[in-house]
């Protein structure tokens, strides 16, 4: 988890240990903090996401290469990804988290047995050799950085050709009224700052500029890895615009979900272009 210069007006912040402990306390948080991976019980978390329709895409996006790869899990708090990219056959993980923490970062870590390699750094400037990682993978990772653009130059300097970057969950915002909108409504933020988001185009642009080549980006409804755990299983994504259609038209909107086109116009209703709406960005070396 890494830290930066958002911060909320009002009372007095606490630490993100003790806003998680808060969170956890509170019933009405439970199944935010089960969804978010942050419960006390690290291995439970990790089998979880392993498991997940989530880790699946992402796994699907990367394909046979992160069989024997070095991947860095940038931003790796628990090390719940470090644990699946382990089991999943890559060669060597090294997770970057430079909060030391017991909840969100080192410490849970250590408590929870994830058994790899462990660095304190900050994106902006990782203590790696260029061109060394075949795959970075950073979720809900650069919206934090306090300096996008020299954090991917980063990300960019240690892949190697042909290495690819999967940056997931990324919290996208149209301007600052939107910026204020999300940074209002998240349970995290309001407790112990931290939060922040982005416009499209500023991720867009940084990527590029590092020097990487931007291949996909997947909006908010594009991919299991964005909706959850609005929508749990990539089965259910498929669903969602037919079971829309069908509601407002009957049989004939169910009827007519079964075309492509049509079920592409239907997301692209759905999405109402919320505040802090999340993004997936994939992006190769040359």
């Amino acid at each position: 988890m890494i830290s930066h210069s958002q911060e909320p007006d009002g009372p007095a912040l606490i630490s993100i240990d003790a806003a998680i402990e808060r969170l956890r306390e509170d019933p009405a948080c439970s199944d935010l903090i089960r969804d978010a991976y942050l419960g006390r019980d690290v291995r439970d978390s990790a089998r979880r996401f392993a498991a997940s329709d989530e880790f699946a895409e992402v796994l699907t996006l990367i394909g046979d290469r992160v069989v024997s790869a070095t991947v860095v899990d940038l931003g790796a708090g628990t090390g719940i990804a470090s644990a699946a990219f382990s089991a999943a056959g890559a060669r060597r993980v090294i997770a970057i988290e430079p909060d030391d923490s017991e909840e969100v970062g080192r410490g849970a870590m250590a408590r929870g047995g994830v058994d790899v390699e462990v660095v304190a750094a900050f994106a902006e400037d990782l203590p790696l050799d260029s061109d060394f990682v075949d795959i970075v993978y950073a979720r809900q990772v650069l919206h934090h950085a306090g300096d996008l653009e020299r954090a991917v130059r980063e990300i960019a300097r240690v892949l190697r050709r042909g290495g690819l970057l999967i940056a997931c969950r990324e919290h996208v915002v149209d301007d600052e009224a939107q910026l204020q909108a999300f940074l209002a409504a998240h349970p995290v933020h309001r407790l112990a700052g931290g939060e922040n988001a982005h416009p499209l185009s500023r991720y867009r642009s940084a990527i590029r500029k590092s020097g990487l080549r931007l291949r996909r980006v997947l909006g908010p409804w594009d991919s299991i890895i964005n909706t959850f755990p609005t929508v749990r299983t990539t089965a259910e994504l498929r669903q969602l615009p037919v079971d829309w259609l069908e509601r407002r038209f009957g049989r004939i909107g169910r009827q007519a979900g079964q075309l492509a086109l049509v079920r592409r116009l239907v997301v692209r209703r759905i999405d109402r272009r919320e505040p802090g709406r999340l993004y997936t960005f994939v992006a190769d070396k040359p």
